[in-house]
């Protein structure tokens, strides 16, 4: 389902039941689907995000008829859960489509070289040059596959687990994690909520795996209160995450914390969701590439 598509259902939704406030299980739904259908899912995964747009058609339904009923929240639950596997999925198939480009790229050169060596050579000097170099790439785009295929299993493991645990997207700069802030902090505090340790205990452990990679935690506010205000609590909020990570066994000195303030929102401000959307913690995992040059 197209983005207009999705925003006109919510509308609906919203509009038939004015009197009853939205629960935040469907409002985190309807972010992870609208930023899985946003990414490479569209193209790369359309199975899974339309099994995602499903589930979140039924939660919209169930709302509508019983907006106090226990059904709606798990199927909210199941929505937004489908929508993040559908995102971490689509996320998967394009680094596998830039790996066997990688891949074919490599093999193509060295052919070229083994190619130009054998003009240059004798007839009795190309025949051993030519088992030599046959060996040479040989063990080089082995060597190269089997390198790629560690990468590129540890990275896909690190993302199906993070999806389990919050929603994952791709954007130009790396892969984007985003922590709600209500499940982090209280209101206005930087402190990590015990509930909160638990859940990054578990966002270490699959980051362990890309343990290789530079990562950006960086706090965001919604836009009550003064500038200075929220950007000092955005600094604060991205320090217990990064000191947390830190202590988790993640090399401290691949870790940066950037608050943000309310100068990156992702929703409207005007509205209590849009505020509960742009009040979140984003951990980047910078590409290998982007690692390789610091």
């Amino acid at each position: 389902m197209k983005p207009i598509q999705l925003l006109i259902l919510v509308l609906v939704a919203i509009f038939a039941g004015c009197a009853t406030a939205t629960p935040p299980e469907l409002i985190n739904a309807r972010t992870a689907y609208h930023q899985a259908s946003m990414g490479p899912a569209a193209k790369l995964t359309p199975a899974e995000l339309h099994k995602a747009h499903e589930a979140l058609v039924l939660a919209e339904q169930s709302f509508k008829e019983n907006s106090d009923s226990y059904k709606t929240l798990d199927l909210a639950y199941v929505a937004q859960r489908k929508s993040e596997l559908a995102g971490a999925l689509g996320v998967m198939a394009a680094d596998k489509a830039r790996t066997a480009k990688a891949d074919a790229t490599f093999q193509k050169e060295q052919t070229e070289i083994v190619a130009q060596g054998k003009q240059d050579l004798s007839d009795a000097e190309q025949r051993a040059a030519d088992a030599a170099a046959d060996a040479v790439v040989a063990a080089a785009a082995e060597k190269a596959r089997r390198d790629l295929s560690d990468s590129e299993k540890r990275t896909a493991a690190a993302l199906a687990e993070l999806a389990k645990l919050a929603a994952v997207k791709e954007e130009e700069r790396g892969l984007v994690v985003t922590l709600s802030g209500s499940v982090l902090f209280q209101s206005a505090q930087s402190n990590l909520l015990s509930s909160a340790q638990v859940k990054l205990d578990q966002v270490v452990k699959a980051l362990l795996a890309v343990r290789e990679r530079n990562l950006i935690v960086e706090g965001h506010t919604d836009s009550q209160g003064s500038d200075s205000y929220n950007q000092d609590l955005s600094q604060r909020r991205a320090d217990s995450v990064r000191n947390y990570l830190a202590q988790g066994g993640y090399p401290a000195d691949r870790i940066q914390a950037h608050g943000m303030g309310e100068s990156s929102p992702i929703a409207d401000n005007a509205s209590a969701e849009g505020r509960a959307n742009n009040r979140r913690v984003e951990i980047v995992i910078e590409r290998e590439s982007q690692a390789s040059n610091r």
